[in-house]
């Protein structure tokens, strides 16, 4: 294999292992059959493909089949038990694309934590003019 790209690898497996679709999936505890050929040892090199950055190993023996669960949650980083955040992933659990529900969480919230709002803006929290506030005067 002269060439080393994302999709020179991934057609180099297929042509020296076939297709890895229909086989089981390698991954811990899964029954699901596999979609393709999945990254399951250390990336060697990352590359454009496709306008995004792509994480990829030159080494054939680095690649397994995966379900297509088992494939997004491995290209996301991590390992089969802690997502790149340290979430575990058998509590906190996976989306059905295979991202970390713990790192979607905080995605999800991240936009709200920024939002700020200026002291007072709540309602109630300032005295409209000619409205009196001193408690002690009124009649009972």
């Amino acid at each position: 294999m002269s060439e080393h790209t994302y999709e020179s690898m991934h057609r180099f497996l297929r042509e020296s292992r076939g297709s890895a679709v229909g086989r089981p999936c390698v991954a811990p505890g899964c029954d699901r059959p596999a979609t393709g050929w999945g990254l399951i040892g250390r990336p060697t090199t990352i590359d454009a493909y496709g306008g995004d950055l792509v994480r990829f190993s030159k080494r054939p023996e680095d690649y397994a089949p995966l379900c297509s669960r088992h494939n997004s949650q491995r290209d996301g980083g991590g390992n089969w038990l802690l997502c790149p955040h340290g979430h575990v992933r058998t509590i906190w659990g996976a989306t059905v694309k295979g991202y970390c529900r713990g790192c979607d969480r905080m995605r999800k919230r991240k936009p709200r934590a920024t939002i700020t709002e200026p002291p007072g803006a709540h309602a109630g929290n300032h005295a409209h003019s000619g409205t009196d506030t001193n408690t002690e005067r009124r009649p009972s």
